[in-house]
């Protein structure tokens, strides 16, 4: 419980203002301390009479004449103010200055048991509800605050402020309020904000203010705990892929990836003799016109394929721009490439790692399996160093069949590394394909930069690129695919290459 800044000025006033009664009181009782002194040991310099120190009128005026003048007018000042004849005191005005004084002090300090009896923080319930706690990021939450007086004293002025984030963004209404509480009266009110990135968060705690009437006094206190808040990546993507996207669902009853086995499809695979059991609706009639012998048209079957994405999560990844970062980049491309595949009925898994991996999902094409990697896409955190080997040694444990493996990585690591991770992959019979970021297209900020900073970074930067196709080169003696995407072709770039990569 402290003083508000009115409750001390009200105090430091009174204080003032006695001190100027004390003052001016000392002022008025110069003269009876200090005549009786000054009459024993200056007898002949008594007198209220001032003017015999000045020059005579008549006289003519000379140096010496302005420095008695100004000396007389010092000696005239100096008596007046010991013999109280400077300024005219008033008793009243005296006694006024103290008891203004005084009761402005007593005021503020009279009033404190008052406060300290009243209602107490620990009166005062405080709930806070939301319409949901799991949602995608831009989406809108709605927080809904209620605050209940328990006790049975009224609080004249209570102040309520619910913490939120500051990456959120207030759209309506104000997360706080200022009321008065009757009683077991309760007051709510709420507001929405728009959540503008994915992660975890916490709305909260909730702070009260209590307040007495004048404002002399307040009490705060932290009531409500936070609430946990987790957001999804945003899926404004896949919303705009859908609506761009539905021409693309011819073959999704069966697949669209062809192989050489045989069963339902649309390309001729070959003719074989009729067995009992085949159906007869495949039969070749043409040929048994010819050959007078049931034959049996075969086509290609269409499967499935198993999408693995390995997701770096380590700290290089968390460079570049505030909320586009290499990793948003990398995990909205993630949301978009397991829509895509989940869409072909493509069975999808998905790693995250740094130095170690942090979430594991088998491949699957479950209905669930979105929103179970949209969960862990949503814990994601750039920390750590990365472990690419590592990672491959892993999954592979996990895995019993060959997949496609998209890695998305900024490579920031040693070149035998990724060499070496592309070696066990392909060793397995599986395919692979680097979609990486590159670090200055997302580092490099927008200013205005000297001609000798400009080629300095642009040598910089084709140095670091000619490094990268280096690595490219050897990568495609392993048959992997390997792109470098930039914030503006990240997610074109993505998609397009990923449908090249399925056929």
């Amino acid at each position: 419980m402290i003083f508000t800044k009115r409750g001390g000025l009200v105090v430091y006033y009174g204080i003032l203002l006695l001190s100027i009664g004390i003052a001016i009181a000392g002022y008025a009782a110069t003269e009876i301390f200090l005549q009786p002194l000054m009459q024993t040991f200056f007898p002949d310099f008594i007198s209220t009479n001032y003017a015999s120190s000045y020059p005579n009128k008549t006289e003519g005026h000379t140096m010496n004449d302005l420095f008695t003048v100004l000396l007389g007018m010092f000696l005239e000042f100096i008596g007046k103010f010991f013999f109280v004849k400077l300024v005219f005191v008033d008793q009243n005005l005296v006694t006024y200055f103290l008891v203004i004084g005084t009761m402005m002090i007593m005021s503020v300090l009279l009033g404190y048991p008052f406060f300290k009896a009243g209602a107490q923080p620990g009166s005062i319930v405080v709930t806070r509800k939301l319409h949901k706690t799991r949602l995608f990021a831009g989406d809108y939450l709605y927080v809904e605050v209620t605050v209940q007086n328990k006790s049975i004293n009224q609080i004249p002025v209570l102040e309520i402020y619910d913490a939120i984030p500051e990456v959120f963004e207030l759209s309506l209404g104000e997360n706080s309020l200022s009321a008065q509480l009757n009683p077991k009266q309760s007051v709510t009110f709420g507001y929405v904000v728009r959540i503008p990135i994915r992660g975890i968060f916490f709305l909260g705690p909730t702070k009260v203010v209590l307040h007495d009437r004048q404002g002399f006094y307040s009490q705060e206190a932290i009531l409500a705990q936070t609430t946990e808040l987790l957001v999804y990546p945003s899926y404004e993507d896949v919303k705009k892929m859908e609506i761009i996207g539905k021409k693309r669902q011819l073959g999704a009853l069966f697949g669209v990836h062809r192989t050489k086995i045989k069963g339902m499809g649309t390309d001729f695979f070959g003719i074989r003799r009729y067995e009992p059991g085949d159906p007869f609706k495949t039969i070749d009639w043409k040929a048994f016109s010819k050959t007078q012998k049931l034959m049996v048209r075969e086509f290609e079957a269409e499967q499935n394929i198993r999408v693995v994405i390995m997701l770096d999560a380590s700290a290089t990844m968390g460079t570049g721009q505030p909320r586009n970062t290499k990793l948003e980049y990398a995990i909205r491309a993630s949301v978009l490439l397991s829509h895509i595949a989940m869409e072909k009925r493509d069975l999808v898994g998905l790693a995250i790692f740094d130095e170690k991996v942090r979430a594991w999902f088998e491949p699957s094409s479950s209905p669930k399996t979105m929103f179970r990697l949209m969960e862990a896409l949503a814990y994601a955190v750039p920390q750590g160093k990365k472990d690419l080997i590592g990672a491959i040694e892993y999954v592979l444990k996990r895995m019993n069949r060959a997949a496609l493996f998209i890695i998305l990585s900024d490579l920031e690591m040693k070149d035998e590394d990724v060499l070496e991770a592309t070696k066990k992959l392909r060793a397995n019979k599986n395919r692979v394909m680097f979609i990486s970021p590159f670090g200055p297209w997302f580092e490099i900020v927008q200013q205005e930069l000297s001609p000798f900073d400009k080629l300095l970074g642009e040598a910089i930067v084709e140095d670091l690129r000619g490094k990268r196709r280096e690595l490219f080169k050897k990568l495609q003696k392993y048959e992997a695919i390997a792109i470098s995407v930039g914030p503006d072709d990240f997610l074109p770039t993505i998609m397009s290459e990923f449908a090249k990569a399925k056929q």
